[in-house]
């Protein structure tokens, strides 16, 4: 069974089952059954991916990094990309190669307005992103590694789950799967502590099982997965639909039904 991110748009939705899915027939009379919350979670974590704007902390005195030649030369060719993730960087040629360039900036984080304390970055997340851009270097191993687990809202196992798969994806860039100017698809390379920290709010922001919906907003779920990139698991991998059934087959029997009803016998009656 075949479907494409085209297909939502052409959806018929039958209803929402059990406050908590929706069920819809696709143009090829498949029956998906979808959950609402993986839907709009999907849409809300590859939105903030996006859109959101990391802030920086300038540091009181630049903060000298001890990086590979590979990973020098990773930061120095994606610098926007490490500037778009809060990073800032004095260069200093003179000196000798894997000690030319000091932090002078790094990420900060808010709560995101729901109490939780603000994720900590600090200079090994130089190194986890050199990794995602394929650099090589301790500092790439152990930030890559670091990243995972470290930071308020990165420790949970479904954040964890979240880097891998997000990063995963950035991974390819030997396969030519990101671009050269560190976008994935249409979402900005991003810090796997950023990752996890937006998988977590885009769940606890999204619509929630137990939720009923009007038509309306079905359809507005559907639309939005439209506008995804991936549309088939949320942040944490668990997936967004599946399918149920091919209604053909009771859809034909239905119509030949009707046909033998309309093709038998009637009965009138006449008042006199």
């Amino acid at each position: 069974v075949n479907l494409c991110k085209q297909d939502f748009l052409h959806m018929s939705i039958i209803g929402q089952f059990n406050l908590g899915f929706i069920l819809a027939r696709c143009s090829n009379n498949n029956l998906w059954i979808l959950d609402q919350h993986a839907c709009d979670e999907k849409y809300n974590f590859e939105r903030l991916c996006k859109e959101t704007v990391v802030h920086e902390q300038k540091l009181i005195a630049p903060l000298p990094l001890e990086l590979s030649p590979s990973e020098e030369h990773c930061v120095l060719e994606h610098m926007d990309v490490f500037e778009r993730n809060g990073f800032r960087f004095s260069y200093e040629p003179e000196q000798e190669p894997r000690h030319r360039l000091s932090l002078t900036a790094l990420p900060h984080s808010g709560s995101g307005g729901d109490g939780k304390k603000a994720v900590q970055f600090g200079k090994e997340d130089v190194g986890a992103l050199c990794a995602m851009l394929g650099a090589d270097g301790t500092s790439s191993s152990e930030g890559y590694i670091a990243g995972f687990a470290t930071g308020v809202e990165g420790t949970r196992i479904a954040g964890v789950n979240a880097v891998r798969r997000f990063a995963g994806l950035v991974g390819g860039s030997s396969q030519g799967d990101a671009k050269s100017d560190g976008i994935v698809g249409l979402s900005i390379v991003r810090l796997p502590k950023a990752i996890a920290m937006f998988a977590s709010r885009a769940c606890r922001g999204s619509i929630m099982i137990g939720t009923a919906l009007s038509h309306k907003e079905q359809v507005n779920i559907l639309k939005k997965l439209d506008k995804t990139d991936i549309p088939w698991n949320c942040a944490h991998g668990r997936p967004t639909m599946s399918h149920i059934r091919s209604l053909t087959k009771c859809l034909i029997d239905d119509d030949n039904s009707i046909a033998v009803h309309l093709a038998g016998p009637t009965l009138s009656v006449i008042d006199e």
